[in-house]
C-alpha cells in the first residue's frame, strides 16, 4: 500500500515541471504576416524615444548625408552604415540600446530623391525578439530586402529558429515615394 502523500506529490510534481512546446512557426500575429502596407505617401520620419544611448558610444555615426539630417532631426541616432543606390538612401536610426549595447527601439528608413518613402517594419525593433532586423540588401533604386529573425515559445535569445524575408519596392503615388513591402513574407527554418 501506497502512502497517500505519494499519490499527492506525483500530481503536484507534474504541475510545477514546465512543458516545452515548440511551435512549428512563430508565436502571435506578427506584422511579417500580414498583408497590409503601414507606409503612406508624403509621411514623415516617425519621431523617435530616448534611451540608454549614453552608455553605447561606438554604436553611432555621424551625419553625413541630406537623408541623415532629417532622420536626427526627428530623434534618432544613426547606427550602421547608409545604403546608396541611384537616388534610393537606406539610413538605420536607434533610439535605446540594453546593457550590451545590442540595439533596441530601432528602425530602417528608406528615401528616394531626397524624400521619406517609409520604414522596414511598422514599429521601431529590439534585438533577439521576433521580427527584428537581422540583415538588409539596397537592390536597385526601386527594390530592396530584408531579413527578419523569428522566435518561437521555445527559442533561446541567441538563436531563433527561423527567419522571415520580405522584399520591398518604391512606388511612386501622387507624386511622393512609397515604400511597399510584399507581404506576407517568406518563412524558413533556420535550423537551429
Amino acid at each position: 500500500m501506497r502512502p497517500y502523500g505519494f499519490v499527492l506529490l506525483v500530481p503536484a510534481l507534474m504541475l510545477l515541471t514546465p512543458t516545452i512546446a515548440r511551435a512549428d512557426r512563430p508565436v502571435g500575429g506578427s506584422w511579417l504576416d500580414r498583408a497590409e502596407n503601414w507606409n503612406r505617401p508624403g509621411a514623415s520620419v516617425p519621431p523617435a524615444g530616448g534611451g540608454n544611448l549614453a552608455n553605447c558610444p561606438n554604436n553611432r555615426r555621424a551625419a553625413a548625408l541630406p537623408e541623415d539630417a532629417l532622420v536626427t532631426t526627428a530623434g534618432w541616432t544613426l547606427t550602421g552604415a547608409a545604403y546608396l543606390h541611384g537616388p534610393t538612401t537606406v539610413v538605420m536610426g536607434m533610439a535605446d540600446v540594453d546593457g550590451m549595447c545590442r540595439l533596441r527601439q530601432y528602425q530602417v528608413f528608406v528615401f528616394h530623391k531626397g524624400q521619406f518613402a517609409g520604414t522596414l517594419s511598422p514599429q521601431p525593433m529590439d534585438a533577439r525578439t521576433d521580427g527584428s532586423l537581422v540583415s538588409h540588401d539596397l537592390y536597385r533604386d526601386d527594390y530592396l530586402g530584408a531579413t527578419f529573425a523569428r522566435y518561437t515559445p521555445a527559442d533561446a535569445l541567441c538563436c531563433p529558429s527561423a527567419e522571415s524575408y520580405l522584399s520591398y519596392v518604391i512606388q511612386m503615388q501622387a507624386g511622393k515615394p512609397l515604400l511597399v513591402p510584399q507581404l506576407p513574407a517568406s518563412w524558413e527554418a533556420t535550423g537551429q
